[in-house]
């Protein structure tokens, strides 16, 4: 098998924890497109929040952000491909995280709603939520309740976040109310302090059906390639349907656990060049 198609979160595994992208990773993603393997950023960040990333290694092709919800072309920032819930989806979220005195976060597809985020409540931003909008370019817009936001579908995720246990209950209740009408998790967050691993999680709520891997097979329908000539490579838990499902799953040595177990193979942690290493991977079987 020879594999055409490299897609590669960004925290945790191209990036290291001062959100850098090493020399020797760089290299690799030069080594792979010289040999003919596309290789397309796959985060959980918006775009705003990961266009430096694409703008240094010099990325040209699709992005896709916001777990899977958004598929941009990196050359202008169009999006491609959209996948938010319904808006009756986005208030039965927002009430239940309201009810439990969450901070409401609503990532939005600023291409349309001309800010990155809808912040609903009135409560103080957690330190890793003040610490994200000052470190990056970010526009967002507070409201006191949804009943002052003129909600016309530019949503793709609904979040919030808090400590870990703070979430699981939450997270049981909105599978329970709501079923197969949205994709529900929360896990380990980005923070000042941490890569991977904070007790500090975020809570995502998508669309039915939207992940990373679903925004691959857009992709993949679109280039004409077979979903078995794919490569993943990620370490958390919103790669977990990518490594699962690609030709070739790769987890970081950094990867939480569940990555790990549906992962065909693994490489060195995220601040040991451990991207390079799966570049090798990759570089060696299409040989």
């Amino acid at each position: 098998m020879r594999y055409r198609l490299l897609i590669t979160d960004l925290d945790g595994t191209l990036l290291d924890r001062q959100g850098r992208v090493s020399t020797r990773n760089l290299d690799a993603i030069r080594r792979l497109q010289d040999s003919g393997v596309e290789v397309i950023p796959a985060t959980g960040r918006a775009l705003r929040e990961c266009d430096h990333v694409l703008d240094f290694i010099n990325h040209a092709g699709h992005a896709i952000t916001a777990g899977g919800a958004l598929v941009h072309d990196a050359r202008d920032g169009a999006v491609v491909l959209r996948r938010g819930p319904s808006p009756e989806t986005v208030r039965h979220v927002a009430a239940v995280l309201a009810e439990y005195e969450h901070l409401v976060q609503l990532l939005q597809d600023h291409t349309q709603a001309g800010v990155d985020y809808v912040i609903v409540g009135e409560q103080r931003f957690d330190p890793a939520t003040e610490w994200w909008f000052k470190t990056l370019p970010l526009t967002y817009r507070r409201v006191a309740s949804l009943a002052h936001h003129d909600e016309q579908g530019h949503t793709v995720r609904v979040g919030t976040v808090a400590h870990g246990e703070l979430l699981a209950p939450i997270v049981e209740r909105l599978r329970s109310e709501l079923g197969d009408e949205i994709a529900v998790q929360h896990w380990s967050a980005l923070t000042a302090e941490s890569a991977t691993g904070s007790p500090t999680h975020i809570l995502e709520a998508f669309a039915r059906g939207v992940n990373k891997w679903t925004a691959i097979e857009a992709l993949c329908a679109d280039y004409g390639i077979d979903p078995a000539e794919t490569v993943a490579v990620g370490d958390g838990l919103n790669d977990l349907e990518m490594v699962r499902d690609a030709g070739l799953g790769i987890a970081m040595g950094n990867a939480d656990p569940r990555i790990e177990a549906v992962s065909d193979r693994r490489v060195g942690h995220h601040d040991a060049h451990g991207f390079a290493d799966a570049a090798e991977l990759v570089l060696a079987a299409n040989r």
